[in-house]
C-alpha cells in the first residue's frame, strides 16, 4: 500500500497540476496579459521541441517519439489548413482524436529503444507514413469528407460531454488511459494525462484546443523529468533507490541515526547453480521485502547483491528489530527457481552500526556497519550482528 501510494503521488502529482493550471486558465482567459496571449497559443510548440531535445539527450525514443506526434497533430489543428478543403480539414482535425491514443497506448506497451538506431528510425518512420496517409487522403475532398463522416460516429443522439467527440474514439480514449495507468510509471502516467488533457479540451470546445495541447505537451515533459530522475536514482532491476540516492540520504541525517549493510547469503554459488535469471528473481524477491522493512528504515540498492537500510533518528538496537523480521520473512519464504521442482531457502546476513563519538561520519558507519556484516557471515549466516 505504502509504494503505490508513492507511485500514485510521484508519477501523478506532475500531471495533475500542470493539468489544473491550464484549466484555469482555459476557464478564465483573462488571467493571461494580452502580451502573453502568443506564448500559450505557440507554448506547445516550443514544449513539444524542448521535450523532444531532452528525450533525444536522454536517449528516450518514446518520448521524441510522442513530442514528435503531439507537436504535428497542434499543427494540424491550429494551422491554416492552406491546400486542404474544410472537409479535407475537418478529417485531419477528427483523425487526430484517434491517432494520439492509439500511439500513446502502443508506444505505453513497448520498449524503450532509443533514438538513433534502427527500431528509434522505424518507429519515425511509422509515424511519418501515419501522417502521409492522412494528408493524402485529406488532399482528396470526396474522400476526406467520407473518412469524417466515418470517423464522427455516434452510437446514440446525444448532447453536452457525450456528444462533443466522436464515442469511437471516447471508448478508445478511456481504454488507452485505464491500460497506460496501470501501468504505474511516470512516463506511461504522463501519455494517460496528455490523452485526459486533449479529449477534454475537445469537449470544452474549439477554442480550448491550445490549453488542452499546453498541458498534454507539459505532463510528457514532466514524465520525462521524472523518467530522467529514474535513471539516476533507482536501480532498474529491484526498483529499490541506487547509490546515488543512498549518498543524498546520508548527508541529510542528523546526529542520531543507524545503518545496515546485508547481502545475500551464498549467492555467487546460487548464481552458478540456477544461473544469473534465477540469481535476478532472488534479488528482485529481497528487494521487495526490503522495500517495506519497517522501523523507520529507507532500504538502497549498494551494489550486487549487497542492500544498506538507512534508520534516520534511530538507534542500532532499535533498528534491529525490523530487521530481525525482515531475516525470518525472506528465510521462511522459499523460491522454487524455473525448470526445478525443489523449493529453494534465500537467506541474507547483516550487519548494524550506529553514529557515536567516535564515528559521526556515515560513510564511516556504514563502513562499521559492512564490517560487522563480514562477521555476520563469520558467524555462519542467517543472522544480524549489532
Amino acid at each position: 500500500m505504502r509504494r503505490a501510494y508513492s507511485i500514485i503521488v510521484s508519477a501523478g502529482m506532475a500531471p495533475v497540476l500542470i493539468m489544473g493550471a491550464c484549466l484555469v486558465l482555459a476557464v478564465s482567459p483573462g488571467l493571461v496579459p494580452g502580451e502573453l496571449a502568443g506564448l500559450v497559443r505557440y507554448g506547445p510548440f516550443l514544449l513539444a521541441m524542448l521535450g523532444g531535445a531532452i528525450g533525444w539527450w536522454f536517449n528516450r525514443g518514446r518520448a521524441v517519439f510522442v513530442m514528435l506526434l503531439l507537436l504535428i497533430c497542434y499543427w494540424l489543428l491550429v494551422g491554416n489548413g492552406a491546400g486542404f478543403s474544410p472537409d479535407g480539414l475537418a478529417f485531419l482535425r477528427i483523425a487526430t482524436l484517434y491517432l494520439i491514443p492509439v500511439n500513446l497506448l502502443i508506444l505505453g506497451f513497448t520498449a524503450e529503444r532509443g533514438v538513433l538506431n534502427p527500431r528509434g528510425i522505424a518507429r519515425m518512420l511509422v509515424l511519418g507514413l501515419q501522417i502521409f496517409v492522412m494528408l493524402m487522403l485529406a488532399g482528396q475532398p470526396d474522400v476526406g469528407s467520407a473518412l469524417y463522416h466515418l470517423l464522427d460516429t455516434r452510437f446514440f443522439a446525444s448532447d453536452g460531454i457525450m456528444g462533443a467527440m466522436p464515442h469511437p474514439a471516447m471508448i478508445l480514449s478511456f481504454v488507452a488511459v485505464v491500460l497506460l495507468l496501470i501501468r504505474h510509471k511516470p512516463l506511461e502516467t504522463s501519455f494517460a494525462a496528455a490523452i485526459i488533457a486533449i479529449d477534454v479540451a475537445t469537449v470544452m470546445g474549439t477554442g480550448i484546443i491550445q490549453y488542452g495541447y499546453l498541458a498534454a505537451t507539459g505532463v510528457v515533459l514532466a514524465g520525462l523529468a521524472q523518467e530522467a530522475w529514474r535513471m539516476a536514482f533507482v536501480d532498474d532491476l529491484t526498483g529499490l533507490p541506487g547509490r546515488r540516492a543512498l549518498g543524498h540520504a546520508m548527508a541529510e541525517l542528523g546526529n542520531q541515526y543507524a545503518v545496515a549493510m546485508l547481502d545475500v547469503d551464498h549467492f555467487k554459488k546460487f548464481n552458478d547453480t540456477y544461473g544469473h535469471d534465477v540469481g535476478d528473481i532472488v534479488l528482485k524477491k529481497v528487494a521487495r521485502e526490503l522495500a517495506r522493512v519497517g522501523g523507520g528504515g529507507k532500504a538502497f540498492r549498494y551494489g550486487g547483491e549487497e542492500f544498506t537500510v538507512v534508520f534516520a533518528g534511530r538507534s542500532a538496537e532499535k533498528a534491529s528489530e525490523p530487521l530481525e523480521a525482515l531475516r525470518k520473512r525472506i528465510a521462511d519464504n522459499k523460491i522454487t527457481p524455473p525448470e526445478k521442482n525443489k523449493a529453494v531457502s534465500v537467506t541474507i546476513s547483516v550487519g548494524i552500526s550506529e553514529r557515536d563519538d567516535d564515528t559521526s561520519d556515515p560513510w564511516g558507519v556504514l563502513k562499521r556497519a559492512d564490517q560487522k556484516l563480514y562477521e555476520a557471515k563469520q558467524a555462519g549466516r542467517n543472522r544480524v550482528v549489532l
